[in-house]
């Protein structure tokens, strides 16, 4: 039976954590938190659950992800975030992985969770990554500011589990918005790096395109009025992007 080592990186994450970690001791061999400074109890209860953790001086999300895969013991390794719960299903499938694995890398279905939801709705859009990987053949890079996505380093077929990863992502508005607000700063660093440019029409256009796609496209209707909100927010963050581009290009002339 192989053994996995699961990462995570915090910062200020003690009311979602404990389930988080509940659910990863169940089949993970070693967990390890990276924290970036957390000034609650994050790093206790990481503690009480037998976590590895380990400080690490917030640079971006994927810098962050990949110092914490590189703590790792195992081979196999497990990316999941704060937020996220494997569910039961997910759970079992995993544990079958463990005995004998029939991929090097695969790929987890993540669905919105939303107060009172007891899962993910049916037929909602949800992510489908790879999360679950032997380290020989995929990598966390570290240079990016806002991609944290899982990168193969070789060619290899990619399994698909079924089982669902819970995303609890909704704390409250204030939450989310200011988590908004402080991940487009990191997303116009990133597009400054690559060269970006927008245009006037995309500025006066990204809000109503993107709730359009966020609402019916991705279908968060189906999650009524957490879907809505959600919608909302996501559009207005695609807004604030490009908004704060021609933000910096104006004060860049004035100086």
């Amino acid at each position: 039976m192989v053994k996995i080592s699961a990462y995570i990186i915090t910062l200020n994450e003690e009311k979602r954590l404990p389930k988080t970690l509940a659910a990863l001791q169940k089949v993970a061999d070693e967990i390890v938190v990276v924290d970036s400074g957390s000034t609650d109890n994050t790093v206790k209860i990481a503690q009480e659950y037998g976590a590895k953790v380990i400080f690490h001086e917030w640079v971006s999300y994927a810098n962050q992800k990949n110092f914490a895969q590189n703590q790792c013991a195992n081979e196999w390794l497990l990316m999941i975030d704060a937020d996220e719960v494997l569910s039961d299903d997910l759970i079992k499938e995993i544990m079958e992985v463990k005995k004998q694995p029939k991929y090097k890398v695969y790929k987890l279905r993540i669905g919105d969770m939303y107060p009172g939801f007891k899962a993910p709705r049916p037929f909602t859009k949800m992510y489908n990554l790879e999360r679950l990987y032997h380290r020989d053949y995929a990598t966390m890079p570290p240079h990016l500011q806002t991609k944290d996505r899982i990168a193969l380093t070789q060619k290899t077929p990619v399994g698909q589990l079924k089982g669902l990863v819970h995303h609890y992502s909704y704390l409250t508005l204030s939450h989310n918005i200011t988590k908004l607000n402080r991940f487009t700063d990191q997303v116009l660093i990133t597009a400054l790096e690559e060269g970006k440019k927008y245009s006037y029409f995309r500025l006066f256009t990204e809000f109503p395109r993107q709730f359009c796609r966020y609402y019916f496209i991705k279908r968060q209707f189906l999650n009524g009025r957490w879907g809505f909100a959600a919608s909302m927010n996501l559009a207005y963050f695609r807004f604030m992007k490009i908004a704060k581009w021609f933000e910096y290009q104006a004060m860049k002339e004035d100086k």
